[in-house]
């Protein structure tokens, strides 16, 4: 999920995109609403962030086309695609409305299947925030935050539950299998490839960091629960409390399993940080803490003007050699990551004002991210491993190959939406794509746009 809320006091130095964009000339330009940039010195352009802007696109790169976008309620909150494993369906959360719909995208259209309302009695702001689907994709598993008041309207407990339920496309869809207590606040939610695991991001989601939980004491975790009895008893069987560190409250964002279903990599957002776990190092430690021998946490690189990346989206991605590397979205600094499995950063790499089409958005307001990517997605195409990010603020999904991981290359960047209504201003896109699932072949790809509501689907141009 996106960072909470963009505030101006954070301590962000400056736009570290637009920066960049002196040096790249992309700032600049006769684009409609472009700033002026005025005379920045070129020292802060010095760093360790490549940038992945001024190489040569190879041959049989994926250049994508928006063939389709359809609405949903404007008050839906439309904010998480996740594909169905083994067709050409795609999983749509509306948070705010807790509301799944099922998706299909034959065609070069997007049809909605069926869509189930759940808890339509919950009168309180509790949300799903997120889901993951089944490697046979029968069934899938949410994230639904839950928010307890007393009579005076005084938040009294900040709960979180995982709900499972039936994802086939049949007059069954959307019937409960098991809802299951995890940590407070869960926004993120995923299951391995064997289907044995899940594991759910229970961000709390605090005050400090600009958050809706506002009961004391509270504490993120990360719940991993065994689906060895199938999802209708599945239990929790491992709790990693997060202990904050010295770069921020540590807040579970995003997370991923490894090929091997085994690693768990999560992101953490406000503190700038990426979590490694084995699950088999946890056999016996129904409960421990983040400061344990068997938990690893990374400090991600800040961009060449020292912003750090606050990481959303985590994305696993096996090159076509079996190598498998791990990409976080940078959402405030513009920038994403590559990582090994042992957290190694492979690669920071800036996202380019001179790659972005200047006839997209983007927030042009000193300390701000222009781009602001949030979500990830990987797939194959042409044989190559790609990955696609969602960018918020300029309302597009931009495609990048890693076929080299230590230095990745831009291949296009496509708006989505359908009444797109942002230019170069200090709010960029009124579409705010957020969520997004890719084909595994990169047949298509479908965003989930939360400023408009409403689902895009993209395929390679022909």
């Amino acid at each position: 999920m996106m960072l909470k809320n963009f505030i101006c006091g954070r301590a962000v130095v400056a736009l570290a995109g637009c920066v960049l964009a002196l040096g790249l000339g992309g700032c600049g330009g006769d684009s409609k609403g472009s700033p002026d940039t005025g005379d920045l010195d070129q020292d802060v352009l010095a760093g360790d962030v490549g940038d992945v802007g001024d190489v040569d696109q190879p041959a049989g790169h994926f250049v994508g086309q928006l063939d389709h976008t359809i609405l949903f309620g404007e008050g839906d909150n439309a904010e998480v695609a996740k594909l169905v494993p083994g067709t050409t369906k795609v999983l749509l959360v509306a948070s705010k409305a807790r509301k799944v719909v099922l998706l299909e995208t034959a065609g070069k259209q997007l049809t909605s299947k069926r869509e189930k309302l759940f808890f339509p009695n919950d009168a309180t702001e509790s949300e799903l925030t997120n889901l993951a689907v089944s490697p046979d994709g029968t069934w899938a598993v949410a994230t639904r935050t839950i928010l307890v008041t007393d009579g005076g309207g005084q938040q009294t407990d900040c709960g979180g539950q995982l709900v499972f339920f039936d994802a086939t496309d049949t007059d069954a869809f959307g019937s409960i299998l098991a809802q299951v207590d995890v940590g407070p606040m869960p926004d993120a939610v995923a299951v391995s490839d064997d289907g044995l695991w899940v594991a759910s991001a229970d961000e709390r989601d605090g005050p400090e960091a600009w958050g809706k939980c506002d009961v004391p004491g509270e504490l993120a975790s990360i719940s991993i629960l065994s689906l060895a009895a199938g999802p209708a008893a599945a239990q929790v069987v491992h709790t990693i409390t997060l202990v904050d560190g010295d770069t921020g409250p540590r807040e579970p964002e995003s997370l991923v399993f490894s090929k091997d279903n085994d690693l768990l990599v999560c992101t953490l957002q406000d503190s700038h940080e990426v979590l490694f776990v084995r699950v088999s190092a946890l056999a016996g430690d129904t409960a421990l803490d983040s400061t344990s021998d068997q938990v690893k946490i990374v400090r991600l690189p800040d961009d060449s003007v020292g912003a750090g990346p606050w990481p959303d989206g985590v994305g696993r991605v096996v090159l076509p050699s079996g190598d498998e590397y791990f990409v976080t979205a940078g959402e405030w600094n513009d920038t994403f990551t590559v990582l090994d499995g042992t957290g190694a950063v492979i690669s920071n790499n800036a996202i380019s004002p001179s790659d972005i089409p200047e006839d997209l958005p983007r927030l042009v307001d000193e300390g701000y991210p222009l781009f602001s990517p949030d979500s990830v997605a990987p797939f194959t195409y042409n044989g190559k491993a790609l990955v696609a990010f969602t960018l918020r603020h300029s309302g597009a999904v931009a495609v990048y190959d890693l076929s080299a991981p230590e230095a990745p290359v831009f291949d296009s960047a496509v708006g989505v939406g359908k009444n797109e209504a942002g230019t170069w201003d200090e709010n960029g896109s009124t579409i705010r794509p957020e969520g997004i699932a890719a084909a595994p072949d990169g047949a298509f790809i479908v965003t989930a746009n939360e400023g408009e509501s409403s689902a895009s689907l993209v395929t390679p141009a022909e």
